[in-house]
């Protein structure tokens, strides 16, 4: 089987882009930092995203109608709110941490169950929480989206 110079030039070039890829600093780290952090963060800290995702919609949206409330009621519009909501982030943030830790710990390699309603609880706990101060924010803004016995039913319930 002959060679010509052509297939050397293509072997030569597929060859150094190759090469070219182990010494992306971007692999490395994905590979040796990235992805280990993540497993760390998955089992350890916390592992559902997609509740996740939801909670931060709610806190953005409880922000900005907070913010369209004080713009309404002529309040100034300070870094006071933003802050609030980066500690509310913050506290949410160690809550997640706790009830994940409940809900996923093990003895001696075995699942621990006791503890799996916690999560429901505590989900849910969350979202009504920021769900009950949009609505609040909601009704602030416009009283034709008057919801406040949704608002007291998610009080009593809050309550007990």
């Amino acid at each position: 089987m002959e060679h010509n110079i052509d297939d050397w030039h293509v072997f030569k070039s597929c060859a150094i882009k190759f090469a070219a890829n182990f010494t992306d600093i971007k692999i490395w780290v994905f590979t040796f930092i990235i992805t280990p952090l993540f497993a760390f963060t998955e089992k350890y800290l916390f592992a559902d995203w997609e509740f996740l995702k939801w909670l931060v919609t709610f806190m953005m949206l409880d922000l900005a109608t907070g913010i369209a409330k004080a713009i309404k009621n002529k309040q100034a519009v300070t870094s006071y709110g933003i802050r609030r909501t980066a500690v509310k982030a913050l506290q949410y943030g160690a809550f997640l941490m706790v009830i994940h830790g409940l809900d996923s710990f093990q003895v001696k390699g075995e699942q621990v169950e006791m503890f799996g309603w916690v999560v429901i609880w505590a989900y849910s706990f969350l979202m009504g929480t920021e769900g009950k101060s949009i609505l609040e924010n909601i009704v602030a803004l416009d009283d034709r989206f008057d919801v406040s016995a949704l608002i007291e039913k998610i009080k009593k319930v809050f309550e007990k």
